[in-house]
């Protein structure tokens, strides 16, 4: 915890932060073990930071992703801290706030001597959590290169979780999949000679908290944020989880 007490937002007054998570996502938000009841990560540790600010405590939803903002919106939670991107289709439903850069990673099987960069992907199956933006973002321009190029298209499979996504990859059904940088270099790291990066785009994405529109809540998140920032909190996290602690360096007001 850090000194004095941050202005808390609306929907904290009762004294508890309801957060709508996934518990898939490793390092931002898994669970260890299957069995266990919460999930932890690095999206775990800046919910409890933000309750901290507030004097409150925190209660998680866990969801697939694509449930993420229904749930939010239901209000079945009060901030969505998931690894998902801050991008303007969803602003202009939900006020969001940055805390974290990223990059999309593409990840084949370790021996894949086909699959090098995007280039390659041309007709090729690539597996992808369902409700993330990798179709609009990466996969839609690049069928549309292919396209122009008379080149076949890649083919595009959605399952319920990144973890799913990357069986298919194993057992063959798809070729690759997308996923977050940290997120892949995490699982690459964990499955030993089971997959590999083979490309990584460069990326101006940054991760984001969402919440529904309310006052000034948003500058009441964007305040506490700062102030964790300011007392180190970010540094040491990124030390918990081997990350580079500009992995942090956002601009938390745009």
């Amino acid at each position: 915890a850090s000194g004095a007490q941050a202005a808390g937002p609306s929907f904290v007054s009762a004294g508890t932060l309801t957060v709508c998570t996934t518990s898939n996502f490793p390092p931002l938000t898994f669970k260890k073990d299957p069995g266990d009841v919460l999930p932890v990560g690095i999206d775990i540790g800046i919910a409890n930071a933000l309750a901290g600010e507030w004097n409150a405590t925190t209660a998680f939803t866990t969801t697939d992703f694509a449930g993420l903002l229904p749930t939010l919106g239901s209000g079945r939670c009060d901030l969505i801290i998931s690894g998902i991107y801050i991008n303007e289709e969803r602003r202009q439903t939900y006020d969001g706030a940055r805390y974290m850069k990223s990059a999309t990673v593409l990840v084949t099987k370790a021996d894949n001597q086909e699959i090098s960069d995007p280039q390659s992907l041309s007709g090729k199956t690539v597996a992808l959590e369902s409700g993330t933006y990798y179709v609009e973002e990466r996969i839609d321009p690049l069928n549309a290169e292919f396209k122009t190029a008379g080149k076949p298209a890649v083919t595009v499979q959605d399952y319920p979780t990144q973890r799913a996504a990357y069986q298919q990859v194993l057992v063959g059904r798809a070729d690759a999949t997308l996923t977050e940088e940290a997120e892949g270099a995490y699982r690459v790291a964990t499955t030993t000679d089971q997959f590999k990066i083979a490309y990584t785009w460069q990326s101006d994405f940054t991760y984001g908290i969402y919440m529904r529109r309310n006052g000034d809540d948003l500058t009441r998140v964007r305040e506490a944020l700062k102030k964790l920032s300011q007392d180190g909190f970010f540094t040491r996290l990124a030390e918990t989880y081997g990350l580079d602690p500009a992995v942090f360096e956002v601009d938390y007001d745009s």
